[in-house]
């Protein structure tokens, strides 16, 4: 375990004993989130293909909602929602590769000012890299956080020597110079070295480390995978018959589509019906994998007497196309890419308790007022998102029923209605689909007459939505954690470095550069 700083060691020493006692009563606190996993791949969704006991049975237990979505279809943002209840253009990380702004507070610092011990095993992707963004112990997925010795690049590189994360048998991708059909691959090594057994193995090492400790903890086990690349081990490479399931129909333009872009984009596109077949088979794969992996995490909580008194919730940070539209992976607002799973199990007696599904639509920036009034930890002022327990127990009839998100463009899922604002200041065109009866969003309703008063009252919301900018949260007694506080001279270097900005910045150049050619 990490040693405790001064600072966390006075604050320790200074706890009352009232105080104590009070975070001995509080719930363990186990926190599943996969990367880039639709909201439809899992059993209990009733997807024709993909196995998934694990979750099925965790959605049998606890509670299912069908209509959770992402405030930002894309890792870094999302993930900060998640961890402050706040939205993208509010806490700051609004792509990849950019800092939140400075003040903002993540969930783990706030769980350990009452009295969690905090624990990540895998993915957390937040900039600047080098912090521990409120975990006591952490297991990064690559080199992140103030212990990168721990982390699984330096576990593969002293067991294999290896250089690279997913090294993969030679002869086993079908497509080695495309973008995105070089991702495919069987693993190199053994299944027990693959990251997602390694993020498991890490899991059940810390929940050993806690059995019979009187302090509650905070358990945040974040799998990469599904994300690609399409890389897992036997038996999960070859899991899926590519043959044996439906894929969406490719518009008649995907090709011209995909040759249309730059640079890394030709990844998020896909104009190959084999290419989808064979990369949905792999996904589906890496998605049965985690599902295995979770139910030995699951057995141990039980084995180790500690499922009772946890909460447990699943989810993702944002969805995969998965050839929908002619596209792949995230970053749009589509369902495929915003509509994510969420399964949340509350300890031993909880009122939501029994397998509800619930159908209203939420975020994922609820999620953290809700863990708090879980946690009997009072919401700060400032958090957008709300509890959904009452909502979860049947007992909120006045449940707002709408999501928002932003990343390139803007969204608004209000009931059935979603409108997309394909700008970010409403300027931009719009898209507008009934979900209740167009649920794959073939037919856009924005220039129907009759739809006229709608899109105008959903561009008035989301125009609203931007801008609402509520002040960090403050916590009581809390000093302000390191990672709150960045330069300016630092936030530009790392806003300049983001992936998508250095895409941006090269396009025009190269652009320059050919006309300066003719």
């Amino acid at each position: 375990m990490s040693s405790l700083t001064r600072r966390e060691f006075l604050a320790a020493a200074a706890a009352t004993p009232a105080a104590m006692r009070a975070a001995q009563r509080r719930p363990n606190i186990l926190f599943v989130m996969v990367d880039e996993m639709r909201w439809d791949a899992m059993g209990c969704e009733k997807h024709p293909v993909v196995r998934t006991p694990t979750l099925d049975k965790l959605a049998a237990e606890g509670v299912r909602f069908s209509r959770a979505y992402t405030v930002s279809p894309v890792c870094s943002p999302a993930r900060a929602s998640a961890f402050t209840g706040r939205y993208a253009h509010v806490h700051g990380v609004t792509l990849n590769g950019v800092p939140a702004n400075n003040g903002e507070i993540f969930l783990p610092s706030i769980l350990k000012h009452y009295g969690y011990h905090t624990a990540i095993a895998g993915k957390l992707h937040y900039t600047p890299a080098r912090f521990g963004y409120g975990f006591d112990q952490f297991w990064s997925f690559s080199s992140e956080g103030p212990t990168p010795e721990l982390g699984y690049n330096e576990y593969l590189r002293k067991k294999h020597g290896s250089p690279a994360k997913f090294p993969r048998k030679a002869g086993t991708c079908p497509w080695p110079d495309d973008p995105l059909g070089r991702d495919v691959g069987e693993f190199l090594y053994p299944k027990e070295d693959f990251e997602t057994e390694w993020i498991t193995d890490r899991s059940i090492e810390y929940l050993r480390s806690r059995k019979d400790k009187q302090q509650p903890w905070f358990l945040f086990t974040s799998f990469l995978k599904p994300h690609s690349p399409s890389v897992e081990p036997e038996p999960y490479f070859s899991m899926y018959d590519r043959a044996n399931f439906p894929i969406p129909k490719l518009p008649p333009n995907a090709k011209e589509a995909r040759a249309a872009q730059r640079e890394r984009s030709k990844r998020h596109w896909v104009d190959d019906e084999r290419m989808v077949r064979v990369m949905s088979s792999k996904y589906f794969g890496a998605i049965t994998h985690v599902d295995d992996q979770l139910a030995r995490l699951f057995a141990e909580l039980r084995r180790l007497g500690m499922e009772d008194n946890t909460l447990v919730l699943f989810t993702a940070d944002h969805g995969n196309m998965l050839g929908e539209k002619g596209r792949w992976f995230k970053g749009i607002q589509y369902e495929g890419s915003s509509h994510v799973p969420l399964l949340w199990k509350g300890p031993k007696g909880a009122r939501e308790n029994g397998g509800r599904v619930v159908h209203r639509v939420v975020e994922n920036t609820d999620l953290l007022p809700s863990i708090l009034e879980t946690a009997g930890i009072p919401v700060p002022q400032g958090v957008q998102g709300r509890s959904f327990l009452a909502l979860a127990r049947g007992q909120d009839p006045n449940w707002k029923n709408r999501a928002y998100s932003q990343l390139r463009g803007g969204m608004v899922v209000d009931g059935d209605w979603k409108l997309i604002d394909n700008s970010l200041d409403g300027s931009g065109e719009k898209e507008l689909y009934n979900l209740a009866n167009d649920p794959k969003e073939e037919r856009n309703l924005a220039a129907d007459p009759g739809q006229k008063e709608r899109v105008a009252e959903l561009t008035r919301l989301l125009a609203r939505w931007r801008a609402d900018r509520p002040a960090p949260i403050k916590i009581p007694g809390m000093p302000t954690p390191d990672y709150a506080v960045i330069s300016d001279q630092e936030r530009q270097k790392w806003i300049r470095l983001a992936p998508d900005n250095q895409e941006s910045a090269e396009r025009p150049a190269r652009r320059r550069e050919v006309r300066k050619k003719k």
